[in-house]
C-alpha cells in the first residue's frame, strides 16, 4: 500500500514549475529641485585687492538664506606669462566655487541677479562670474519615494497576477522571490530645455535663467519568480 501511494505522489510532484520573468514599471516624475554651479574669478598683481573682492561676493552668499549652498571653495593662484621660454609673474587669479540648490526659480533668479549686480559695481574687467549646468533634478527625498512607490506597484501587480495564474492554470502559485535591485532614472526628450548654463556674465540684463521644468522618467525592472504546483 506504501508504494502505491509513491506512485502517486511522483506525478504530482513532477508538475511542480517555476515561472521567472522581467517586467518594467515606470513613473514619470518633475523635478523639484534647481541646481547650478557659481563661479567667481578675480585676477590682480595685489593679494589683498583678490580677498577683498572675493569676500564681497562670499558674504553675500553666505548670508543669503533662500538657498542652499554647499562645496564652497576658495583657491589663489600666481598667474605667469610665457615669452621666448621664459617665466614671467604678472599676478594672482583667486577662484571662489560653490554648488546651488533651490526649490524655488524666484529665489535662484534673485541670487543670480544680485550677484549679477555686485560684479558690475566692481566695474572691473578683472572679475568674471559665471554659472553652470542650471537644471531642475530630482531631490534624494523624491527620488527615494518614487522608487518606493514603483516597487509598491510592482509587489501588488505580481501578487495579483500570481492569483490570476491560479485561476486560470487551476495550479497553486506563489511568489517565491522579488528582486529589484535595477533603477534607471532617464530624461523625457525636452531635457535640454531642462538645463541652461550663463556661461562668463557681463551684464545685469537678467531676469529669467531658470530653464523650462521636463518630467524625468524612473524606471524599475524587477525580476520575478513563481513557483506553481
Amino acid at each position: 500500500m506504501k508504494k502505491l501511494f509513491l506512485l502517486f505522489l511522483l506525478p504530482i510532484t513532477l508538475l511542480s514549475y517555476e515561472i521567472s520573468f522581467n517586467k518594467k514599471f515606470s513613473k514619470s516624475v518633475s523635478g523639484d529641485l534647481l541646481t547650478t554651479y557659481v563661479n567667481i574669478s578675480v585676477e590682480d598683481k595685489n593679494e589683498t585687492i583678490i580677498n577683498q573682492k572675493i569676500e564681497e561676493f562670499n558674504k553675500y552668499i553666505k548670508n543669503y538664506n533662500k538657498i542652499n549652498k554647499k562645496n564652497g571653495n576658495f583657491t589663489l593662484s600666481p598667474k605667469y606669462k610665457y615669452s621666448k621660454n621664459t617665466q614671467k609673474f604678472v599676478g594672482y587669479v583667486g577662484n571662489l566655487r560653490y554648488k546651488i540648490e533651490s526649490r524655488n526659480a524666484k529665489n535662484l533668479n534673485e541670487f543670480i541677479n544680485t550677484l549679477i549686480t555686485i560684479k558690475e559695481k566692481n566695474e572691473s574687467k578683472s572679475t568674471k562670474l559665471s554659472f553652470s549646468n542650471i537644471s531642475w533634478r530630482l531631490s534624494k527625498n523624491l527620488s527615494a519615494s518614487s522608487i518606493d512607490e514603483l516597487r509598491i506597484s510592482a509587489i501588488t501587480w505580481i501578487e495579483a497576477y500570481s492569483n490570476s495564474l491560479t485561476t486560470t492554470l487551476s495550479k497553486d502559485c506563489n511568489v517565491k522571490k522579488i528582486n529589484i535591485d535595477n533603477v534607471m532614472q532617464q530624461y523625457g526628450r525636452n531635457y535640454r530645455m531642462a538645463e541652461s548654463s550663463l556661461g562668463l556674465v557681463s551684464s545685469k540684463k537678467v531676469s529669467n535663467v531658470t530653464p523650462i521644468n521636463s518630467n524625468q522618467e524612473i524606471t524599475i525592472n524587477p525580476n520575478f519568480v513563481l513557483e506553481c504546483k
